[in-house]
Parts: structure tokens; C-alpha cells; sequence
């Protein structure tokens, strides 16, 4: 979290360092104003705070531990093959296997829990592409059963959603850093999936995840009819995992994610499916930190379905916490994630 939000009482989640190295503050530490305004004089400027109950909130998992570190595993060694440039095609086709596997248990995992999505924590914020193509993957998995799409086609959305970025470990870089405004990267990982052998419709999705609407989308400019529907989905998927990541690093209001994305229905995006994202993605996540308009923190213990902007929230108070449901106040509002 931002130190700014830091308050006495909190406990440290992680050690604190400086730029050297040199540990300030060690975690499992309470922090107190005395050390609060150290941190401050030493240039630190984001923490880690551990809660009990916060952990507790997030302990149900979307899909199992195990399925997603053997998820990861084997999309980071099929991204290490493809950036390698000593592809082995056999090997390649091996690990898309096996991922399709997962996926397809994946699939199953999550439609026993569809009842309890809106209050169980599957997407985290973060800058990682492989947390990104998760959580890409899960986001555009939800949606496609709030659409009610058959399973053939809720495999191929997920596969084409994991893989989406696969084509930038194909694409050179420059000191580390990848350079591709020209959103090359989709056809680099279109012609891998399609070299594999995979359904051209999982390699579509891959191509087609950053076009838009209107033909202002790259690379190739396609328009509505042009982009299949799945490629869709996606793209929102993708679009609003990025400006949430982005809102979280600049501390601004995830509110304005969602009514960016709203303001571009029908010129970017397809305005059913967004809706159908908008009602079946908790914008505030179980567990998360909050701030209110009010300046007061809270931790969000219960979203609502149809309201998933207004759940119910503890919130902190020096002498302990009091439960508020933001439907029954309309005083209340969030006004932004402060921690995932």
C-alpha cells in the first residue's frame, strides 16, 4: 500500500529496505507514527501490511493453488522455449497440450463455483505477464459462462485469453525492454499457435485482442463484423486488467476504469459483452483495502450481485471496526482500492 494510507496499529508484511539494501524495518513489526514518519524520511514510499482478517477473506481460491502454480509452470516454460529462438516445435506442441489439459479442468473448477464468484478474490493487479495472462484468462472465462456459451467454445476463449500475449516472446528486445507499438505481437503468436497446430479460432482471439470496434484497433484495423466474437471478450478482459493494474500503480480511482471503458462501448468495445463484464466482475474484490470518501480505510467483506459498486465494507476505527453495507448508505462511497 501507499504509505500515505499507513496508520498506527498496522503490521508490516514484508520487510522494509532501502535503495542499498539495508533492512529499516522488519516484518511482523506494528507500526507506530514514530515509524511511520521514519519510512517517510527514508524515501519509502509504498508498504506491505499484513491483516489477519483480510487473509482470512481471501483464503477461498477461484481455482485450486495447484492448478494455478502448474498452470504457471508450464506457460512459463513454454514462454522460455518460444524466447529461447531454439523453438522445438515437438516441444512446443507438448506444453499447449498440456496447458490445454489444465484449462479444461480449470473449466470444470470454476463452474462449481459460479455462485460464489462476485466474493471469491481471482484476479490480482499486477505488472507480471504471467499473472496478467491469468488473469486475462479468468476474466473472459467469467464472462463467457454469464453469457451462457457452450463448453466447446468456453475452452477456446480460455485458451486464447491464457495465450493471448504468447507472441511477445517471439518479438526482440532492446536492453531487456520490448518495443511493439504496432501490436506486432499479436501475429507473431497467431503463426506459433497456428504452426502448432492449434484451433484457428484459439489463434484468432491471439490475433484479433487488440482490435477495436470502430477499425481504430492494431494491427490490422479490423471492424465490428470483422473481429469474431470471442477476440471480443478478450479484448475487454486485456483492456481492463491493464487500466486496473494502472490505477492501482498511480493510486487513482477504479471507478474511472469502468466508466472509461462504458464511455468507449460501441466505438471499442461491444456493449453487451462489456455490460455482461461490468455485472460479473467485482470491481472492489473480497479482502481488499479501501479508502471512502469519507477518509476512513475499510476492508470489503461481501459484494452484492447487480451492485457490484456498492458491497459491504468493515470499516477500521481506533477502537476496532463496524460493519457497513454500501447499498443501505447512500452517504458512502468508495473511492478507490488501496491493496488488493
Amino acid at each position: 500500500m501507499i504509505i500515505d494510507y499507513a496508520e498506527p496499529g498496522m503490521i508490516l508484511g514484508q520487510d522494509v529496505t532501502d535503495e542499498n539494501g539495508k533492512l529499516l524495518l522488519e516484518k511482523g513489526i506494528t507500526l507506530t507514527e514514530r515509524y511511520i514518519h521514519r519510512l517517510k524520511e527514508f524515501g519509502v514510499n509504498t508498504i506491505c501490511i499484513f491483516d489477519h482478517e483480510a487473509t482470512l477473506l481471501k483464503q477461498q481460491q477461484f481455482i485450486s493453488l495447484e492448478l494455478r502454480n502448474e498452470l504457471s509452470l508450464c506457460f512459463q516454460a513454454l514462454s522460455s522455449l518460444q524466447t529461447s529462438f531454439l523453438s522445438n516445435e515437438k516441444l512446443t506442441v507438448l506444453y499447449l497440450e498440456q496447458i490445454g489439459k489444465i484449462i479444461t479442468t480449470m473449466i470444470h473448477q470454476v463452474s462449481q463455483q459460479l455462485d460464489t464468484m462476485i466474493n471469491t478474490p481471482f484476479y490480482y493487479p499486477t505488472q507480471q505477464e504471467l499473472a496478467h495472462s491469468i488473469n486475462v484468462c479468468l476474466l473472459s472465462l467469467i464472462t463467457g459462462f454469464q453469457l451462457k456459451m457452450p463448453k466447446e467454445d468456453l475452452y477456446e476463449l480460455a485458451l486464447g485469453a491464457l495465450l493471448h500475449d504468447i507472441g511477445k516472446a517471439t518479438l526482440p528486445r532492446i536492453d531487456g525492454l520490448l518495443f511493439d507499438s504496432a501490436k506486432l505481437h499479436t501475429l507473431y503468436g497467431r503463426n506459433l499457435l497456428l504452426r502448432s497446430k492449434l484451433s484457428p479460432r484459439v489463434a484468432q482471439i491471439v490475433a484479433e485482442h487488440h482490435e477495436a470496434l470502430d477499425g481504430s484497433g492494431l494491427p490490422l484495423g479490423l471492424t465490428n463484423n470483422k473481429i469474431h466474437f470471442l477476440s471480443k471478450i478478450v479484448a475487454i478482459a486485456n483492456y481492463f486488467d491493464k487500466a486496473i493494474t494502472k490505477a492501482a500503480l498511480e493510486n487513482t480511482s477504479q471507478l474511472a476504469v469502468i466508466e472509461n471503458m462504458l464511455a468507449k462501448g460501441n466505438t471499442l468495445f461491444d456493449m453487451h459483452i462489456l455490460k455482461t463484464f461490468i455485472h460479473s466482475v467485482p470491481i472492489y474484490p473480497v479482502g481488499s483495502l479501501v479508502l471512502l470518501n469519507t477518509k476512513q480505510l475499510a476492508y470489503v467483506t461481501k459484494n452484492h450481485p447487480n451492485h457490484l459498486l456498492h458491497p459491504e465494507v468493515k470499516i477500521r476505527t481506533k477502537t476496532g471496526s463496524t460493519v457497513v453495507n454500501l447499498l443501505q448508505d447512500p452517504t458512502l462511497a468508495i473511492s478507490k482500492v488501496i491493496e488488493y
